[in-house]
């Protein structure tokens, strides 16, 4: 670990508080439309006339003064110091004289601060460990509070205090913004372990295909305890119910292990594309007739889970069919020992949960030919042909696995590295091939500007102005101006306005007949080109129909001067907007390491429209990804996962690849903003294991019936 100076690492921890507290101040300045609007729901929705109070309360409130908080929250936060000596709850002289109303705001405040503490536990446990080396290396003073959660959540609180002096309004308002921090904070701190990550402050392992939460052993009780008692409740509602066998002679579940032995070693095929739920057929049958009531509510739970995974329309196909694999050796781990849906730690639920967290690398399409695929393939098959009732079977299923993975990781660490230090020695050749991407779009918006005329179609001026301009701009980059390419897009958007026009000769109806196939070929062939979305291309083709139709009809096509005003009542039925005339994202390609990179920009700030600037929450998203991240780039439909591997020291350009592709993407955050917004992007949401949600969801939705 290379040392660094204390005043270097105190620059670091100023950077990181800057850029902590201003996206916390976005934050918070974004949610009061939000607010209101939940304020309102929950004042229509409560049936307590006091709650209601509230809510409306709260609602003009917020209307009235949301706009004071952020101010007072970046002067609250400004004015935070060491605060070691600060009076605690049990000292002398924080006492005060309160009134109930005050002791209740106080309560709320306190819970919601357990709750946000407890979301952010996974990033502030590793944040003090490393506030504690930067102590030691006089970069912080001791004491300091500048990261704390409580630290943070006084200031908001303070500036919440601002909106209305109501106490049953403020505890709401408060409950409000906590559900949203709980989910918004933990980004916060993740990117400040980043940074300090990449300056080389207690460098943790490169995050894994797996899971790598360290839960709270607290948490992990707690949630046993639900399970257990959950399923001690099923159990009693069957013996209430009369099934199974009271005196649990055992007889029935020994027919039952009996046949699960021959779903086992040969279970039935299944047509393609669907998945037979073999543990509810095994449910039905007759030797599961006579089972304990323990059996038949864990008989139950299997067949709710694979319903639940059969029915998951985010798992992918590929995936089903490797987890049906493992129908009857789940069964028969779960009725071996219930401990099975309660404990995370078992050793059949470490090895269910590692398919899906694997899984997270393909998506909704699994590659059968990718090595991690095989590997679980080969896995799978190994458990289900061996599994007697030895949880061995799993411990050496999870060892070979985690060898496996570690050896991967080693192996793709190693190719990641070679290629981000290729993009980064090409960063200057890739900022002059942005530069001359810009000329050709100017060069291409002056081509186009020379077509239009007063008598085009607004539509089709739309159309000739957006995703034909990124045509144009495409070929001239590729062969010029005056290139054969160019010259015959330039000609196919004349022969798109002549189209349009009215034909008034019989003739001319016949030309424009011979002429159209020619035109749609040529029209397809660009959306191909620029990548345009099949819902796109729909809605232009569906448009141009009906020009053409008012064409052949001699229909003049008006075309107001001046914008419509609004009106209240909106449209019955809008289309999907067309996309600005203004800059586009500027796509080119290189071949790095034996890999073909697509990097990504938007053009220069200065240059953009309202509907090419970046969102600023989409540029707060982006800047909170850090390496390992996983993102899913959307392209006429086709989904393609990509992991964040590289971030360049100045994070102005971010690295994507997956080793199941020979493809990477390499994209300046602003173009990956714009790609958020657009919804040709999509961040991966950390979520829990594939079997940890479906067992949840089963034995909850059992529950509820029961």
């Amino acid at each position: 670990m290379t040392e660094k100076d204390a005043s270097t690492l105190a620059k670091l921890v100023a950077g990181c508080r800057e850029q902590m507290e201003s996206d916390l101040c976005e934050l918070v300045e974004e949610l009061g439309p939000a607010l209101i609007r939940e304020a309102g729901e929950r004042d229509n929705a409560s049936q307590d006339p006091t709650n209601r109070a509230a809510a409306a309360t709260l609602k003009l409130a917020l209307q009235a003064h949301w706009g004071k908080v952020t101010p007072a929250l970046k002067t609250s936060l400004a004015g935070r110091t060491v605060q070691a000596a600060k009076p605690g709850y049990g000292d002398a002289r924080a006492l005060k004289i309160v009134n109930d109303a005050e002791v209740a705001l106080q309560l709320a405040a306190r819970e919601i601060l357990e709750r946000l503490t407890t979301a952010c536990r996974e990033e502030t446990n590793p944040l003090e460990r490393r506030i504690s080396y930067l102590v030691l290396r006089s970069a912080m003073i001791p004491g300091d509070t500048t990261f704390k959660v409580s630290s943070l959540w006084s200031c908001i609180e303070a500036a919440c205090a601002e909106v209305s002096d109501d106490a049953a309004a403020g505890i709401l308002l408060l409950q409000l913004v906590g559900e949203h921090l709980a989910a918004e904070l933990p980004r916060l701190y993740r990117v400040v372990n980043e940074v300090l990550i990449d300056a080389d402050i207690l460098p943790r392992l490169k995050q894994s295909y797996r899971e790598m939460t360290l839960v709270d052993p607290q948490e992990l009780a707690a949630e046993s305890a639900r399970m257990t008692s959950a399923l001690d409740r099923l159990v009693k509602a069957r013996t209430r119910d009369g099934a199974g066998a009271a005196s649990g002679s055992g007889g029935g579940s020994l027919e039952l292990f009996d046949s699960l032995k021959t779903l086992q070693t040969a279970p039935p095929q299944a047509p393609a594309g669907t998945h037979t739920n073999l543990v509810r057929m095994a449910r039905d049958s007759a030797a599961a007739r006579d089972v304990r009531p323990q059996d038949a509510v864990s008989l139950d739970i299997v067949a709710e889970l694979f319903d639940q995974i059969f029915g998951d329309p985010n798992v992918a196909d590929g995936i089903k069919g490797l987890v049906g694999r493992l129908q009857a050796t789940v069964l028969k781990a779960a009725l071996s020992n219930q401990r099975f849906f309660s404990d995370r730690s078992h050793p059949a639920r470490r090895f269910l949960d590692s398919i899906s967290t694997v899984a997270i690398r393909w998506g909704k399409v699994v590659n059968a030919d990718d090595p991690f695929f095989v590997k679980l393939s080969e896995l799978v098959n190994k458990v289900q042909t061996t599994y007697d009732g030895d949880l061995g079977v799993f411990d050496a299923a999870n060892a070979e696995l985690d060898a496996f993975l570690a050896e991967r990781e080693k192996i793709e660490e190693q190719q990641d590295r070679e290629l981000a230090a290729a993009v980064h020695a090409r960063e200057e050749e890739m900022r002059l091939t942005r530069v001359a991407q810009m000329r050709a779009q100017r060069a291409a918006n002056q081509c186009i500007e020379r077509l239009l005329g007063p008598t085009v179609p607004r539509e089709i001026e739309e159309f000739l102005r957006s995703y034909w301009r990124d045509v144009v701009q495409g070929r001239i980059s590729q062969f010029g101006e005056d290139g054969p390419p160019t010259e015959e897009a330039l000609q196919t958007a004349v022969a798109l306005i002549w189209a349009v026009m009215p034909k008034l000769d019989p003739g001319e109806q016949k030309r424009h007949a011979a002429r159209l196939p020619g035109l749609l070929k040529k029209l397809n062939a660009g959306f191909d080109e620029i990548g345009a979305a099949p819902d796109e291309r729909k809605t232009f083709m569906d448009t141009l129909v009906e020009l053409q139709l008012a064409a052949l009809r001699a229909e003049k096509q008006p075309r107001p001067a001046t914008k419509a005003k609004p009106t209240s009542m909106p449209a019955p039925e809008e289309k999907p907007r067309a996309r600005s005339a203004g800059p586009t994202l500027q796509v080119s390609h290189a071949t790095d390491q034996g890999v073909r990179v697509q990097d990504i920009s938007l053009p220069g700030a200065g240059e953009l429209d309202a509907d090419s600037t970046p969102d600023r929450a989409d540029l707060r998203r982006v800047r909170q990804l850090v390496r390992g991240d996983w993102v899913d780039f959307i392209t006429a439909g086709q989904n393609r996962r990509e992991r964040l591997t590289w971030i360049n020291p100045s994070r102005t350009l971010f690295l994507f690849t997956n080793s199941a592709s020979a493809c990477a993407i390499s994209i300046t955050p602003e173009a990956l903003a714009v790609r958020l917004r657009n919804q040709t992007v999509r961040i991966v949401a950390p979520d829990r294991p594939l079997f940890e949600r479906a067992i949840h969801g089963a034995i909850h939705s059992l529950d509820k019936r029961a």
